[in-house]
């Protein structure tokens, strides 16, 4: 064998060893990716029937019935809007390695909602100061869930009108939910006491989970008025994103 053929040879050997060992790193690479989890499991309802009551095990009253379709909220923070809007959630984890784009969505047909959870107390609807209420968001779909973001809510008062709340300038931290697991949201409002007051007195208040359209149907069970500021940039009653004390 001639000099010039062996050094040929040698190169396209080693040529040949690169390409393996470069395909054996992409394989081992794409080899972590993984298979998503089936969505989360529904139950059965439409845009007219009711989610089953709450669960004994929040420290909460008041059960939750499904209802039609609302606008969802987002999962962005910022300055207070008009309405809580869509928007995707972002990535969730639950502490373990495993991140939120491997876990289903959490949606109202696959969950219950009713009032209080911790950060938030039954509020004293007679003082002129802010108050905190909670709501509970419970997974009842049988599979682990993710949920960021900020809910819908919308108040409706006794007297027939409408208010969408704004949402606070907080930032949403995501969260994965296991089956039966709880998180909670905070509302912050401002009661309105004074006999010249413009108030609502809240009757219904209409729950959206973060990107959905289906919502929840809580009735008001404490009583009172909160201040009507529907219209100001600045309101002293909005919405908290869920997983945040």
């Amino acid at each position: 064998m001639s000099h010039r053929t062996a050094l040929r040879r040698g190169r396209t050997v080693a040529v040949a060893g690169l390409i393996t060992a470069a395909a054996f790193g992409l394989t081992a690479c794409n080899g972590t990716g993984g298979s998503t989890a089936a969505p989360a499991a529904s139950a059965a309802a439409d845009n007219g029937a009711g989610n089953s009551t709450g669960s004994g095990n929040s420290t909460g009253s008041g059960n939750s019935t499904g209802a039609g379709d609302t606008t969802g909220g987002s999962g962005s923070a910022g300055t207070p809007s008009s309405k809580a809007g869509d928007g995707a959630a972002a990535a969730a984890g639950d502490g373990s390695g495993r991140g939120g784009d491997q876990v289903a969505r959490c949606t109202t047909d696959g969950m219950q909602a009713g009032w209080g959870a911790e950060g938030g107390g039954v509020p004293d609807m007679k003082t002129d100061q802010q108050q905190t209420v909670a709501v509970w968001l419970k997974n009842i779909s049988g599979s682990p869930c993710r949920i960021s973001g900020f809910p819908g809510v919308q108040i409706k008062g006794t007297e027939g009108t409408t208010w969408d709340l704004r949402r606070s300038g907080q930032a949403p931290q995501p969260k994965v939910l296991k089956p039966n697991a709880h998180t909670s949201f905070t509302i912050t409002l401002l009661p309105g006491t004074r006999a010249d007051d413009h108030k609502v007195e809240p009757g219904l208040v209409l729950i959206t989970p973060p990107n959905e359209k289906k919502h929840f149907q809580l009735q008001w069970p404490y009583g009172g008025a909160i201040l009507d500021q529907s219209g100001a940039t600045h309101p002293g009653t909005f919405v908290n994103p869920v997983n945040v004390p």
